[in-house]
């Protein structure tokens, strides 16, 4: 709780900072201006304003002030969605390409110096508080994967957690994949789902090539904290695996998994935030995943 305190603090003052600065330079506040950002990198200049919400993190009330605001700025207006009458699209302005043109370069310098000063802490000993006590070190075992399991070299606890954690940051990691893919990117991994499905009868070498096509959704994160720490949790799972224990029916569930892992790419290749959300729902491991055994 301290380190994770003492990071929300240290996120907090960053983001205080970069408002600061994109005010006192014309742009707006930081929301104002991450807004008009991913306005200006989506296709077409234009978004649904839910899809702007889900990504900035606001709360509906929250986006339809922001939105009101930025429109009587001239920065953007509201279009009505040709998909559905009774939605809205955000569409960006000339003016509003003109500010992100502005003022792109300094947010990105300086937002790259927090996260760099952030990575520096976490990798330095001392960087962050740390509890007086250091845990001993886990026995390996077995741990309940899903219908799978997965024999453990060790540290059984850290990667249960591991894959607690990767769940909870799941749909941001494939909601950001969803903004940002291009048709190569699903093209590579179709490639891999064709890969997962040659590996049916070898479950080790499913699940590698499982975790290859999380990691690559994952490259297509441009928020440089969310993909180091779901890549981190990744090389977790992976490095602590020694085999998958064969059990019955382990290839109808790897047959299954491999039909919520395409939903995942049908999903990000939509761009529907609503079916990323629900793919990734359908992919989650937690609540399945449990100690079953730990060798002596």
């Amino acid at each position: 709780m301290q380190v994770w305190r003492e990071l929300s603090r240290r996120l907090r003052i960053a983001q205080e900072s970069l408002d600061l600065t994109l005010r006192a330079a014309g742009a707006g506040s930081l929301a104002d201006f991450e807004a008009i950002e991913l306005l200006a990198t989506s296709e077409g200049g234009a978004l649904p304003q839910r899809q702007v919400q889900d990504a900035l993190g606001l709360s509906q009330s929250g986006t339809s002030r922001l939105v009101t605001r930025l429109e009587k700025s001239g920065l953007l207006k509201r279009v009505t969605s040709a998909a559905d009458a009774r939605a809205a699209n955000l569409e960006i302005t000339p003016a509003g390409r003109a500010v992100v043109a502005q003022h792109r370069l300094d947010f990105e310098q300086r937002a790259l110096a927090a996260l760099q000063s952030l990575a520096e802490s976490l990798a330095t000993p001392g960087g962050f508080p740390t509890p007086a006590l250091e845990p001993a070190a886990e026995p390996g075992g077995i741990l309940q994967f899903g219908e799978s399991l997965l024999s453990l070299g060790a540290q059984a606890v850290t990667v249960a957690d591991a894959i607690h954690v990767r769940d909870a940051l799941e749909p941001l990691v494939l909601i950001e994949a969803a903004q940002y893919r291009t048709d190569e990117d699903i093209a590579d991994c179709e490639r891999i789902l064709a890969e997962m499905a040659a590996r049916l009868s070898d479950a080790k070498r499913f699940y590698q090539a499982d975790w290859s096509l999380h990691r690559r959704l994952a490259g297509l994160c441009r928020n440089t904290l969310l993909r180091t720490v779901y890549e981190g949790l990744l090389s977790t799972l992976e490095s602590h695996v020694d085999d998958v224990v064969p059990t019955e029916g382990l290839r109808d569930y790897l047959r299954r998994r491999l039909v919520v892992h395409t939903e995942i790419i049908d999903a990000i290749a939509s761009g529907r935030v609503d079916r990323v959300r629900a793919a990734a729902n359908a992919h989650a491991i937690t609540g399945l995943s449990a100690h079953v055994g730990v060798a002596s």
